[in-house]
């Protein structure tokens, strides 16, 4: 049997084929939700929100511009809900007291002190910067598809790829990182 792309599984959604969005989600999921996991550093929320991306897809699916590829923009769905969560929690959250709950958590125990300071830079970084990078090394997208995604020219995400990595590198150099002065 062979795969039906993507196009071909939204055009079935729109005529009433609810199956063809549940492949749709099997297709995605994971990716989504590991996305957005990199984002927050929350699985429980990181759960929410995957639910909360896939049921503002289905129910915005009339909107989908078949010139563009779904996976793209499943992924700025989930990024722009993702950024949204963070925001609003930032009203009720001082930084500090997040740190403080992230220093104490039991899962960072055995885990090599690199991968800590890097997911903590990573976490340092404005949502922007974290976006782009994700998007680049996480998941693997080209320039191109990383443009398509965030709805920014290609130029444009490639000097957002050299801002973010150049502020990750100077947060990782603060942290010790690197190991030299």
């Amino acid at each position: 049997m062979i795969a039906k792309d993507d196009n071909e599984l939204v055009y079935e959604v729109l005529h009433g084929s609810r199956s063809s969005f549940e492949v749709l989600i099997e297709r995605y999921q994971n990716k989504i939700h590991g996305m957005i996991l990199q984002m927050t550093n929350d699985r429980e929320i990181a759960k929410d929100l995957t639910q909360d991306v896939f049921i503002k897809a289905y129910t915005s699916l009339g909107k989908f511009n078949f010139k563009y590829r779904f996976f793209s923009w499943l992924y700025r769905i989930a990024i722009n809900e993702t950024i949204n969560h963070l925001k609003s929690r930032r009203h009720f959250e001082s930084l500090d007291k997040v740190r403080d709950i992230v220093a104490e958590d039991d899962t960072r125990k055995g885990i090599p002190e690199e991968n800590i300071r890097l997911k903590d830079a990573l976490l340092g970084l404005k949502d922007s910067h974290r976006s782009v990078l994700l998007l680049k090394y996480y998941f693997g997208l080209s320039y191109e598809e990383i443009a398509e995604t965030m709805g920014l020219s290609t130029a444009k995400v490639k000097d957002r790829l050299f801002n973010a990595r150049m502020t990750l590198r100077d947060k990782l150099i603060g942290t010790g990182f690197f190991g030299h002065d």
